[in-house]
């Protein structure tokens, strides 16, 4: 899939985007970059939701899609929201969003609140993302490259992320990796299933983004 981008040229000391591609440079996070292209083309100072303006430090960043159910960092699942629609939302979806807003009474919205978690839960039990299934792609794990040091692993991120597999045979998100199967993004997935001996995981391949060898590339 590609991710949505800036329809002209960039340049900036981390990232590069040409020609519709956005170029990285190896050890350079791909969350933050990912945070400053959406700032960039949808702003930092409305709330998507609420639709009042802020100071630029009472922005945040807020998943459409949560992260708890699959949903990953990229432009077409993030947008500005005040600290205070933020917190509201916790880990629903746009849409249980809305449905949750429009409710009037606290009751109404308490039980709301439980039937999405254990709608949540039934997704997790079945192995389900709570994303689009156009978003995602079987990847072998044979051909996923990273450059990260084995040697210098949380064992505690590692440990939460095996248990979560062994719990539910389905990881929390996909990993994201770069049109050439490099990994961006869900390195401990990348791990536990090398541990399990897995041989596919759930990825999401951005088509447009590319991890360059070299800084001086980018």
């Amino acid at each position: 899939m590609n991710i949505s981008l800036p329809a002209k040229n960039l340049r900036t000391k981390n990232f590069l985007i040409k020609d519709g591609i956005l170029y990285l440079r190896y050890g350079q996070s791909f969350e933050d970059v990912i945070y400053a292209v959406t700032y960039y083309m949808k702003g930092r100072r409305r709330c998507y939701y609420c639709k009042k303006q802020f100071s630029r430090d009472k922005i945040t960043m807020d998943h459409m899609y949560p992260r708890d159910t699959g949903g990953p960092t990229i432009p077409q699942n993030l947008v500005p929201a005040c600290k205070s629609c933020n917190g509201k939302k916790s880990n629903m979806t746009y849409n249980q969003f809305l449905a949750f807003s429009a409710l009037t009474t606290a009751e109404e919205k308490r039980a709301y609140r439980l039937s999405v978690n254990a709608f949540k839960e039934g997704l997790r039990s079945i192995g389900m993302f709570e994303i689009p299934n156009t978003w995602i792609t079987p990847i072998k794990v044979s051909e996923i490259h990273t450059r990260i040091d084995f040697a210098n692993i949380s064992e505690k991120k590692y440990r939460q992320q095996k248990e979560y597999y062994e719990k539910y045979h389905q990881f929390q998100r996909p990993i994201v990796l770069d049109r050439n199967l490099y990994s961006l993004d869900g390195f401990y997935v990348l791990f536990v299933a090398k541990s399990c001996e897995l041989k596919y995981v759930p990825a999401i391949v951005l088509d447009n983004v590319e991890i360059r060898r070299s800084s001086s590339e980018v």
